[in-house]
């Protein structure tokens, strides 16, 4: 009784404690730590632990669209509700990032803490080398996620017990990546292919090591781990692409991680984003069942011009939408917004969850892993016809049958095949936060932006380091111009 009641007043504390910076986390009284420390008795408290590190995750998501889709060229702020101003015109500054960096490092600190003390937990060998490698790939996830957007961070692989380590400097952005690369190898040789929902696997290990390959321009690696996914067989793409972003689809045969979420309990926060919010007079808040939306984001005009026709685009964006009523019609965009809004981001279209979406968060599917082999053959053997095969399969299905919308593609040189597949992952992956991700690793990030008329400054290509962690920690280093 007392054990049950010790493992529900942690997991309380772990969902609704205040998440801090990670200095803040360090500088905690060290006997505060011991206590941690001696939580970990039972097989079940270090599955709490690592719960405890996966709930870091839902504080990631509503970050994503920022740094991975508003600065780039696709998506831009709803002129309904310009309430991501700063990231569209490169005016934020280093507060902005200061959550980036607690949601990581306090992650961080958990899995090293999982880690560490699960080590010396007396239960079966095998599960607890997995439950390990599976904290290890989290806190590879955690580190990607701030060596990409800011370079080079401080490493810390082991839990806080005191003051030593708490101001590590910078370590380089190749030392951050060989630890990533080392921790999500562990995982991939360690865990099984399979695992409940939400939880990482070995094919979530090997997809994310795919990904992370590609960012660093290693293509040998990238189409190793990718060809692992394609060649197990446990995945297909499904057959209509508007079925992947349904509620009742989640977790389908394309779907090789998504963060849970549960409509009414645990609510997925970006679908309000894409919608458009209805400005004030007739229509009021008829896009989703009357309830209002926050509509932060719209598609750009450039990605309304340059996606083509294909039943896909039909998904991704519309002009128009029907009445939640079922009675009143069509509503056009025209018709509401008289121009200033003609298109919005159709996608993620959860209108009957009234903003109680429970769809997941998708961070890796089948079309990306077959988009990233396909790019990485025609880099290490661009003779090889199987690149064709690859991106033909997600072409193939974004046409849905309209043989004139998408045909296959062949006879490509190399640098029109490099071309292609970044417009293909642009069209496929849009609003599904990889654009500037793929832009700034291969070098395009800074000319895009300029010809969308954008201030942006070399320096823009790299993140801020918050200030509040510079002044916390005098070892920390500023990322040039900012």
């Amino acid at each position: 009784m007392k054990k049950t009641l010790k493992i529900k007043i942690y997991i309380v504390i772990l969902l609704v404690f205040p998440l801090k910076s990670c200095n803040d986390l360090l500088q905690e009284d060290p006997p505060s730590n011991i206590s941690l420390a001696n939580f970990y008795e039972s097989e079940e408290d270090a599955l709490v632990g690592l719960y405890g590190a996966y709930n870091n995750l839902y504080g990631l998501v509503s970050m994503e669209p920022n740094y991975g889709e508003m600065i780039a060229d696709d998506m831009t702020i709803s002129p309904i509700v310009p309430d991501a101003f700063e990231w569209d015109e490169f005016t934020f500054n280093s507060e902005v990032t200061d959550g980036l960096w607690s949601q990581c490092y306090s992650a961080i600190n958990r899995t090293n803490e999982v880690i560490r003390y699960t080590e010396d937990i007396d239960f079966e060998a095998g599960r607890k080398a997995d439950l390990i490698a599976e904290a290890r790939a989290l806190r590879a996830i955690y580190y990607f996620h701030l060596a990409r957007a800011m370079g080079g961070v401080p490493l810390y692989d082991s839990p806080t017990v005191g003051f030593d380590n708490i101001y590590e400097p910078r370590s380089t952005a190749d030392a951050v990546f060989d630890f990533i690369i080392q921790d999500l190898q562990v995982a991939a040789d360690e865990l099984e292919p399979t695992s409940p929902s939400g939880r990482i696997n070995s094919d979530i290990a090997n997809s994310l090591l795919a990904r992370i390959y590609l960012y660093r321009g290693d293509f040998q690696n990238t189409l190793s781990h990718a060809e692992t996914v394609i060649n197990s067989d446990r995945y297909r793409l499904l057959d209509d692409y508007a079925d992947l972003f349904k509620p009742e689809n989640d977790n389908s045969s394309e779907h090789i991680y998504q963060i849970q979420y549960l409509s009414g309990e645990n609510n997925n926060p970006l679908p309000g984003r894409y919608g458009p919010r209805a400005p004030s007079g007739p229509y009021g808040n008829s896009f989703w069942a009357g309830t209002t939306i926050p509509g932060s984001y719209a598609p750009s005009a450039d990605f309304i011009a340059q996606n083509p026709e294909s039943y896909r685009r039909s998904v991704t964006i519309a002009d128009h939408y029907e009445h939640i009523d079922g009675v009143s019609g069509t509503i056009t965009m025209q018709e509401v917004y008289g121009g200033s809004f003609p298109y919005y981001i159709n996608k993620f279209d959860d209108r009957e969850g009234e903003l109680q979406s429970g769809v997941n968060y998708t961070v890796m599917r089948y079309a990306d892993i077959l988009l990233m082999a396909a790019e990485a053959m025609n880099e290490t053997e661009p003779n090889n016809p199987k690149k064709y095969e690859w991106i033909n399969r997600v072409r193939e299905r974004a046409r849905n049958g309209i043989e004139s919308d998408l045909p296959d593609l062949n006879a490509l040189t190399q640098d029109q095949f490099r071309t292609a597949v970044l417009e293909e992952r642009r069209f496929e992956l849009a609003f599904e936060n990889q654009r500037a991700w793929d832009l700034k690793r291969r070098n395009l990030f800074l000319d895009k932006m300029r010809d969308q008329g954008k201030n942006v400054e070399d320096h823009m290509m790299l993140f801020p380091i918050p200030d509040r962690q510079t002044q916390l920690n005098s070892n920390l280093e500023q990322n040039p111009g900012w």
